[in-house]
């Protein structure tokens, strides 16, 4: 007897019984519950409402539809699964970019930084919101979608970059006066969302590696930082200097490819470098130090200027450091030794204080004339050596600290 229910032919058996199940190595079970009949086909389940009649079940005869006439009664071709929707691109979080980065650390380095993040249409999003300085009646920032009706399309900009066929050339605009030597390279918004997002990932990377006397670049160490660690913390210092770097000299493709073996060291990526050096190579970041043709003090276009000084620069601290730590060991019997008026004697430590602000170093000492100038000699001998800096030695920088006056 075949039984209809809502439009389902079931066909009991002897071997389908209620409250019992086949085999394991068959695929159809049925089970009774109250009010409810399920079944199991093939791992697909279905459950049917029945009720109880005492009407005449009516019987006709039904065809058997198998699995095959069954799909052949389906719709031809299925319409394709939707597209996600670019609404559910958000902006990521500090703690979300920062475990993003951390994931592409295998053996050592980082690798794939380019196209596994940079790429991202969440944090080239993360970067425009960064490039918009809102205030707290500001209107709420942009969508992906209005920033690609509006702007540019992220997404198409996500597969150029993913695929290294991004454009420099399209982006940047030059700006030249009749006579003047140097040209004005500003990039338009879609390179300086790249730039912002380059720049996220690499202060992931280094800003726990930066020593903690270099400022400037870095959230939370500004200049007002430096002021204050100087107010607070040098004491009694005797002799101090400072290091000028010529500003005739641009960044050289000596000094472009130095800070790209920098950054080979903890990053394995040759696209990701090869898109630091092409923006060097073609001005739209200027890395000139101890000033540039424009003005004074540093360049400032935008965030990546610093934290690439702040890279290039962290060899030097790293070893300025190290003579720091030299000293205050290996030459104890340079520590002075005075007495006070009850003939009371005392060992007066010796200290050595260091502040970097991007391309600006004081360094402040608490021992003798002998023992600073020996400490500069060390010090401008790496930076000319080990990291091609050309060093202004005609500028006066060693003279006795006044209490009241300080130039840095």
């Amino acid at each position: 007897m075949r039984q209809l229910f809502a439009g389902v032919a079931f066909f009991p058996e002897r071997h389908l019984l209620p409250s019992r199940s086949r085999k394991k190595n068959q695929k159809i079970k049925i089970s009774w519950r109250k009010g409810t009949f399920s079944t199991d086909w093939s791992r697909s389940s279905m459950l049917l409402f029945f009720r109880r009649t005492t009407a005449a079940l009516r019987i006709f005869p039904s065809p058997f539809l198998s699995p095959a006439r069954f799909l052949s009664a389906l719709p031809a071709t299925l319409s394709p699964p939707e597209k996600p929707n670019s609404d559910t691109t958000q902006p990521l979080t500090k703690p979300q970019l920062t475990t993003l980065v951390l994931a592409q650390y295998h053996h050592g380095k980082f690798s794939n930084l380019l196209q596994n993040i940079i790429s991202s249409p969440s944090v080239l999003l993360t970067a425009c919101h960064n490039l918009i300085h809102g205030g707290p009646n500001s209107p709420a920032p942009p969508s992906i979608d209005s920033i690609s009706s509006n702007f540019f399309s992220i997404t198409d900009m996500s597969e150029e970059i993913c695929q290294n066929r991004f454009s420099f050339e399209s982006c940047i605009l030059k700006m030249t006066n009749k006579g003047e030597p140097i040209s004005l390279v500003l990039p338009n918004l879609k390179l300086k969302v790249l730039i912002e997002s380059i720049r996220m990932v690499l202060e992931v990377i280094y800003d726990d590696r930066f020593a903690t006397f270099s400022y400037g670049g870095r959230v939370g160490m500004g200049r007002h930082t430096a002021i204050r660690y100087l107010k607070n913390t040098v004491e009694n210092p005797s002799w101090w200097f400072t290091v000028s770097f010529n500003n005739k000299t641009e960044f050289s493709i000596e000094n472009t490819n130095s800070l790209c073996l920098i950054i080979e060291e903890k990053i394995k990526d040759e696209m990701f470098i090869d898109i630091i050096k092409r923006l060097i190579m073609s001005k739209v970041i200027s890395l000139d130090l101890g000033g540039s043709y424009l003005g004074k003090g540093l360049p400032q276009e935008c965030g990546l200027n610093s934290i690439l000084i702040n890279i290039y620069l962290n060899p030097f601290d790293q070893r300025l450091q190290e003579l720091r730590l030299h000293i205050n060991k290996k030459t104890p019997e340079s520590r002075l030794i005075e007495e006070d008026e009850s003939n009371h004697v005392f060992h007066k430590p010796l200290k050595i204080y260091a502040v970097r602000y991007l391309d600006e170093i004081l360094v402040i000492t608490s021992g003798s004339k002998g023992l600073t100038m020996n400490l500069k000699k060390q010090v401008v001998q790496f930076l000319d050596k080990n990291l091609c800096l050309e060093i202004d030695r005609g500028k006066p920088s060693f003279t006795v600290p006044c209490p009241r006056k300080l130039r840095f």
